[in-house]
């Protein structure tokens, strides 16, 4: 008889071969010497569509690779990796690991970033969104009060991380040492609650954050801080590099609206006001990014908010759209069948519009397209002449494609029909080593998968 500790689960047996995947990789000399690459796989990643078990069959490899990682925008990347919640019980020491792995990454010289304000801005934006006990509020508390020495906009950023920590749902009543730091939490934000430079956005985002906790029994109400929230969003004029960021930093820390059908659609209406054309495209990719995050946690177009479906305006904006990192962010939005069903003309607009952006001349454009069809299969809502198509294309794009930006999307996704070893094996030929890995990384898979097969 087989020795049962021989059988591992299928979620185990993922995170092995994404492991794999990873440290395969690190030994390749244009991987390690190239953090543009770095960053661009591990943004691909983030991008595609995935299960909540694909997603949390990641976190190993994501926890190893922040361990090692040194580069600022990798690092970036790797703070916003999706972490499913509940996490699968196999998946929680993989979440501990990762928070450990940047616990760790504190970095005692200058070539680390970790030892740089914006390095220990990153780590500290991480570990709020991972670790939501309130044991570490005074932690943070003393990370916020240290901020205020900093100059204004690494001060601003600083506190933007912070102000994303949420309560967990389960955490219970507070009492002790635990309920005095969260009365002191919540007064450090209050203090800057109204004023009326950039610490009122911030202090209104964290307040939001507790409110919504039922930590403010005697504060503003959920209600009320979402429409300040977004007043200051909308009235704010982005005008630095850095202030961008911070807008995203903020927006990917608020959740849907939690009360009532109606006041959910009056909020996503007002927010749809900040993706319109003369809105600053900065601030669009913030809101897009926002908004399609809730719907693929089930708060727009599924269950009781089916009706309140984005694909219509989804389609409006593809026909304008050409800023590539608004596309991006737009490509996370992936419908469900239902949603098409109540659209079907928006859908095939949207499907025609990311086919015909496939083949920008831009690669940011051709790289959000490419994630989008893909997300689109994913989500089973694809016909099957629009199936045919995607093959089609992916082959021709493999082909065709120039750069290795356009070819590291191509690699990670996997349309319908065997793998097109030979077309790929066509392109380790290439004079770009990028271009080269590109493909060695597309074979390397295939060989994975047919070994386990075996």
């Amino acid at each position: 008889m087989s020795d049962p500790s021989l059988f591992v689960s299928p979620l185990v047996r993922q995170a092995a071969r994404n492991l794999h995947t990873v440290e395969w990789l690190s030994g390749n000399d244009t991987w390690c010497s190239d953090w543009c690459y770095r960053g661009t796989f591990w943004r691909t990643r983030r991008m595609m569509a995935v299960t909540p078990d694909e997603a949390a069959a990641w976190l190993p490899a994501v926890a190893v690779t922040v361990q090692r990682e040194t580069g600022i925008f990798v690092l970036e990347e790797l703070t916003r990796w999706p972490l499913p919640e509940p996490l699968p019980p196999e998946a929680i020491p993989w979440r501990d690991a990762l928070i450990q792995s940047w616990e760790q990454h504190r970095g005692s010289t200058d070539w680390n970033p970790a030892a740089t304000t914006w390095g220990k801005t990153i780590r500290l934006a991480a570990l709020v969104r991972l670790d939501r006990r309130p044991e570490r509020l005074p932690e943070w508390l003393t990370e916020a009060r240290q901020a205020m020495d900093l100059e204004p906009e690494d001060r601003y950023l600083r506190l933007a991380a912070l102000a994303g920590w949420r309560p967990r749902p389960d955490n219970g009543p507070l009492h002790g040492d635990k309920a005095e730091a969260a009365e002191a939490w919540v007064r450090f934000w209050e203090k800057s609650y109204k004023s009326p430079d950039m610490d009122g956005l911030i202090a209104a985002a964290a307040l939001l954050h507790l409110a919504e906790a039922g930590w403010l029994p005697s504060g503003p109400s959920p209600e009320r801080l979402r429409e300040e929230f977004y007043w200051w969003v909308r009235q704010w004029s982005i005008g630095t590099y850095r202030e961008a960021k911070i807008l995203r930093i903020l927006l990917a820390f608020v959740p849907a609206d939690a009360s009532a059908p109606e006041r959910r659609r009056q909020d996503i209406t007002d927010w749809l006001e900040l993706i319109r054309e003369n809105v600053h495209w900065e601030k669009r990719e913030a809101v897009w990014d926002m908004l399609a995050a809730w719907q693929r946690e089930g708060g727009i177009g599924r269950g009781q908010f089916q009706e309140l479906s984005l694909l219509p305006d989804l389609a409006r904006a593809l026909e304008w759209e050409e800023e590539g990192d608004v596309l991006q962010a737009m490509a996370g939005y992936i419908p469900e069948a239902a949603e098409v069903s109540a659209h079907p003309e928006a859908a095939r607009a949207v499907i025609a519009h990311w086919e015909a952006l496939s083949w920008s001349i831009y690669w940011d454009v051709r790289f959000a397209a490419w994630v989008a069809r893909w997300n689109l299969l994913r989500a089973g809502v694809l016909t099957a002449e629009e199936q045919a198509r995607l093959g089609a294309d992916y082959m021709d794009a493999i082909r065709s494609q120039e750069g290795w930006l356009g070819l590291l999307p191509l690699v990670q996704i996997q349309p319908p029909g065997t793998c097109p070893l030979a077309t790929w094996a066509g392109r380790l030929s290439d004079q770009d080593d990028r271009c080269r890995l590109a493909a060695q990384l597309a074979i390397h898979g295939w060989l994975v998968e047919v070994m386990e097969a075996d």
